[in-house]
Formats: structure tokens, C-alpha cells, sequence
């Protein structure tokens, strides 16, 4: 089970996440949770200043969160994850036990949220329920809504070989592109594109300007798969 195996994590996630990528990559997390901080309000320049509702589905010990407002400042955050022992260490690291729920808690469903965004989740999730989670998520939607998915590109050779040797990642299947945009279209999703990312390692950090250029490429390390309702 997903949630037992993160509850196994929940003390010290993030440094079993930094020996996986730092080696490859040469950044760490942090690094890579400011790329998708900045993406998502460079996507979403209408949300800035607005007190939008944003879920992180799949949140964790609450990562994102830490300088989620530097990004987003009137924004309402929730985040909901599977693992009980995750949604602990998040309560413990920011004092917010009405910001973070276990997924099966009704609370967070009574809202409707403008952005649902879910990095590095959906690999975890067998690939016979992905379509029931879309769905519920585009239920959770509102009117004006938007949804990016953020993911692991099996195209990616390094990729898969950061997730091959993972301890995080040993349950991942990883979701192709197209196969991400059919599940949008399939439940009711308007789909938008997908963009690409993570093309250059520290060691080529000079050229991270470019990556702006190379979005439609598929070849960087992850993708974000974007639509609204």
C-alpha cells in the first residue's frame, strides 16, 4: 500500500529525496520545489494577488508549502496526501492543522479550488485508478478553474534511471505524456498543453535562461500537463 511506505519516510523524506537527485542533478530539492514555485505563478499571473483556493494533492510533509506564499500571498493552501504519518510531520513543521488533511477526510472536499496542482504523484497511483482520481479532482474544480499535473517524463533516459534507483520510487510506474492528456480529455478536462522541464544539471546551470525555449521538446527530465475547466 502507497500510504504505508510513506508513512516509512515521513521523518526524513526529504533527505532520502536529496540522495536520489543530488547525485544526478547536482541540485536538491529545495532547488527543485522554487522551479515549480515559479512556474506555477509564471502560468498563473492571474492568481497572484487574488485569495484564490489551491490544493497540493500529494503535499506530503508539506514541502511546497514553506514558501508557498512567497509565490502566492493571498492564497488559501490545503494540502492532502494518503499517508497519515505525512500529513503528521506537516502539522508538526508548520503548526497548520486546519491546512493539512489525510486524503480520506471529508474537510478539504467541501471546498472548490481554483488551482489543484500534484507534483510527483501520480506515478504512485496505479494506473486503474488515475482516471477516478482525474475526475474526482475536476469534481473539486470551480467554475474557472485550472489543473496542473506535474510529472516524471519516461522519456527521459536519466529519468529513468534517477526513478529506477529511488527507494522513494520502487512502486512507480511512470505516466507517459499522451497518456497524461487522455486522461484529461477523458474526464472532461479541457485540455491546454503539456510543457517541459528540467533539461540542464547544476553543472550547466547557465543555460537554465533557454529552458523557456525548449518547452515543447520532449525531452526534459519532467513534465506538467495542464488544463482547466
Amino acid at each position: 500500500m502507497v500510504h504505508k511506505t510513506f508513512d516509512k519516510f515521513s521523518n526524513n523524506y526529504t533527505e532520502i529525496l536529496n540522495n536520489s537527485i543530488i547525485k544526478f542533478t547536482g541540485f536538491d530539492s529545495f532547488h527543485f520545489i522554487t522551479v515549480k514555485l515559479t512556474k506555477l505563478r509564471e502560468l498563473n499571473p492571474s492568481f497572484l494577488n487574488k485569495p484564490i483556493n489551491f490544493l497540493d494533492y500529494g503535499c506530503g510533509n508539506g514541502n511546497l508549502y514553506n514558501n508557498f506564499h512567497q509565490y502566492f500571498p493571498k492564497a488559501n493552501y490545503f494540502g492532502v496526501d494518503i499517508s497519515r504519518e505525512m500529513i503528521k510531520e506537516a502539522r508538526r513543521r508548520f503548526q497548520a492543522n486546519g491546512t493539512f488533511y489525510e486524503i480520506n477526510s471529508s474537510e478539504w472536499k467541501k471546498n472548490s479550488y481554483d488551482l489543484i496542482f500534484s507534483a510527483g504523484v501520480f506515478h504512485h497511483i496505479h494506473p486503474k485508478d488515475q482516471s477516478n482520481v482525474i475526475n474526482d479532482l475536476y469534481n473539486l474544480m470551480s467554475d474557472t478553474g485550472k489543473m496542473l499535473i506535474w510529472e516524471h517524463n519516461p522519456l527521459n533516459p536519466f529519468t529513468r534511471k534517477i526513478v529506477k534507483e529511488s527507494e522513494i520510487d520502487k512502486d512507480a510506474i511512470m505516466i507517459p505524456p499522451n497518456k497524461m492528456k487522455n486522461l484529461f480529455i477523458q474526464n472532461r478536462i479541457c485540455f491546454d498543453r503539456i510543457i517541459y522541464t528540467g533539461f540542464f544539471p547544476k553543472s550547466l546551470q547557465f543555460l537554465t535562461s533557454l529552458e523557456k525555449y525548449l518547452e515543447r521538446i520532449p525531452l526534459g527530465a519532467q513534465y506538467v500537463a495542464i488544463g482547466k475547466k
